[in-house]
Formats: structure tokens, sequence, C-alpha cells
């Protein structure tokens, strides 16, 4: 089975002679990037890897990939979506904070006295919170989203177990 990739951001254009490019990452994936040895983009419709070899922040992100020498190759790079392996995304900063609720999409949402209420299809983004959008007993329903909120997440299983508001269910 192919490793599920996760989109954090596009290059942008060439930068100097060496090769490199202009690339920017939404801010919730920015660490994982610097972390990362490895991107991947897509290319002729197929996600392509490509080995980090120098990255820097002169303003915008420089990232220079191993193999990719000239601006002419880079220009072929330009303007193109970047994604990383799943595996190479942190879902919680080390004081065990959600780093982004975009992650949690296909993972099962519990609720600490109800048990299982179904899969995270989706998350909607307001300006005020996120939602997940959730099928429970047949019907689509949104779930607010807070760190303050969350009893468990495990990512291994997919698991993550929310404290719900009483009442939230039956709305």
């Amino acid at each position: 089975m192919a490793e599920k990739l996760v989109a954090i951001g596009y290059t942008k254009k060439t930068h100097g002679a060496q090769g490199e490019l202009k690339v920017l990452v939404k801010d919730e994936f920015v660490e994982d990037f610097v972390n990362a040895e490895v991107i991947f983009l897509q290319v002729q419709g197929k996600p392509v890897p490509f080995f980090i070899e120098n990255l820097r922040d002169a303003g915008d992100l420089i990232l220079k990939l191993e193999t990719i020498d000239t601006p002419t190759d880079a220009k072929n790079l330009t303007s193109k979506e970047i994604f990383l392996r799943e595996n190479d995304i942190q879902f919680t900063q080390p004081d065990g904070e959600v780093t982004s609720f975009q992650l949690l999409v296909g993972f099962k949402i519990f609720d600490e006295a109800t048990g299982e209420i179904g899969e995270i299809l989706a998350i909607e983004t307001l300006p005020q919170q996120e939602l997940a959008v959730v099928t429970y007993q047949n019907r689509e329903i949104l779930i607010p989203l807070h760190p303050s909120m969350i009893v468990s997440l495990d990512e291994k299983q997919k698991k993550i177990t929310l404290r719900l508001a009483e009442g939230l269910l039956e709305l």
C-alpha cells in the first residue's frame, strides 16, 4: 500500500544560480518540513520523492534539493504542491497539543461518556474555530474541536477521544 502523503505547501519560483527554489509552507507544518529528509512533489500527476540537500531562511524559505543543480532544473519544479509522508508529520507538539486538526481526517472520534461517534470525514475551518464533520446515527453532525476537549489521541490506532459538552450529539 502506498504511503499517505499530506500537502504542506508549494514551490514558488527559482532562486539563484544553484538550482534552489523558494517555497511556501503552511505554518503548522514548518517544523516538520525543516526536520524532513525527503519531500514529494507532484510531477506529471504522480508524487516524486526528492531529498533535501539544504534549507535556509532568507525572508522566504529557500530549498536546495539533491540532483537539482541549475536554475533550468529547478524551473521544472516551480508551482508544485509539496507533500510529506504522514509518518513524517508530528500530530502533537511536545506539550501534547494537536498541531493541526486537519491531520485528524480519517480518525475515529470517541466521546469520553458516549463512546464511538464515527469517523472524521472532513474538518471545516471557521474564523473562530474548527469543526469535525462526522456521520453519527445516520446524520451528518459538526463537532467543535479545541485542544482543551482532547482526552487522548492515539496516532497509531487513528483514534481521538474528546470530552464533549452534554447534549451536543442530540442537537
